[in-house]
């Protein structure tokens, strides 16, 4: 059984792996350099789109001035648009552009590949441990967050 101590390194090393792949996969995908919190803000964008700005904001947890950043740097890479609705002129949607839904799927398939190479590996009753587990990671953040006043993504 691992240690806590081995565990503990094998997420960290996990997690930051994750990220730089996800990155690095990106921007060999799409020819140009694209950050995590970008793609996380694309993915949102894509799962629901149109989506008001401040829906998107809320989903990932942080200021709708914050986004706006962000989404300035998306437009700018020509990967989102964003238009006034047109019955609320205060409400914001964000879209996808084609280069932006490319980027989408791009991402989407990255994630279905990760999680087919771990579940082909494994028994269904490994499966089910590992899911539980996760489980059990994931309750831990969402306590965290809510200590701290974030927000729940999952």
């Amino acid at each position: 059984m691992a240690s806590a101590e081995q565990l503990n390194t094998f997420l960290v090393d996990l997690f930051g792996r994750v990220n730089k792949i996800e990155e690095r996969a990106m921007a060999d995908g799409l020819g140009s350099a694209i950050s995590i919190t970008e793609i996380h803000i694309i993915e949102k964008i894509g799962a629901k789109e149109p989506v008001r700005m401040s829906e998107v904001a809320r989903s990932i947890g942080v200021t709708l001035a914050t986004l706006t950043v962000a989404c300035d740097k998306l437009e700018a890479k020509e990967l989102v648009s964003r238009a006034r609705s047109s019955t609320d002129r205060r409400v914001v949607n964000i879209t996808l552009t084609p280069k932006g839904r490319a980027a989408y799927e791009y991402h989407k398939a990255f994630h279905e590949r990760m999680i087919a190479s771990v579940m082909e590996t494994l028994s269904p009753e490994q499966a089910a441990v590992l899911a539980q587990s996760l489980e059990k990671l994931q309750d831990f953040f969402r306590q965290e967050e809510s200590a701290v006043g974030g927000v729940c993504n999952g």
